[in-house]
């Protein structure tokens, strides 16, 4: 289980001296990404990819329950309307939920592409002012250790949180 660490770097050259931290750390390099603005170069570090930047997972899982409950919906239309096809079995029920789950998760993920993280709002402003996101993927055990690494040796870099949680559930 792996949690993501969100800081917010000042420039390029201070998210180039924390990705080799991170890779002196031994934090995978393809578990480290940036995000800048748009006109920004990020030279060799590893931009933000799709997954991170948009809702194609949240979308794509809610497609496809959509997908199946519709799809539950036109197998039991077709054993109400017999004439459509012919007398159907109730076995078309699960074949209908399945290609409705996969086509509509296909669908909506790929209209998610352009649909902006909500997580990432946050960070806009800082974004557009010039600073750099930085966003690191640890095991839930490197937890604390990462971030306090990273916060002692860098002050100029602004932790921005954890998710999925970054908060105590039970004080």
């Amino acid at each position: 289980m792996r949690r993501r660490l969100y800081f917010v770097l000042p420039d390029i050259k201070s998210a180039q001296v924390m990705m080799n931290e991170l890779l002196l750390a031994r934090i995978n390099a393809n578990h480290i990404h940036f995000l800048a603005r748009p006109d920004k170069s990020l030279g060799d570090l590893p931009a933000a990819t799709v997954l991170e930047r948009s809702e194609v997972a949240f979308c794509a899982s809610v497609g496809m329950l959509l997908g199946a409950v519709l799809g539950a919906l036109a197998g039991v239309l077709a054993i109400m309307v017999p004439w459509w096809f012919g007398p159907v079995s109730t076995a078309i029920i699960p074949y209908t939920m399945l290609i409705g789950a996969v086509a509509s998760a296909m669908w909506a993920g790929t209209l998610a592409t352009g649909v902006p993280n909500h997580r990432l709002e946050a960070y806009k402003q800082p974004i557009n002012a010039g600073k750099v996101l930085m966003i690191v993927s640890v095991p839930l055990h490197r937890l604390m250790e990462i971030r306090d690494i990273l916060i002692k040796r860098h002050p100029e870099a602004v932790y921005e949180g954890t998710w999925p949680t970054d908060h105590v559930l039970f004080p």
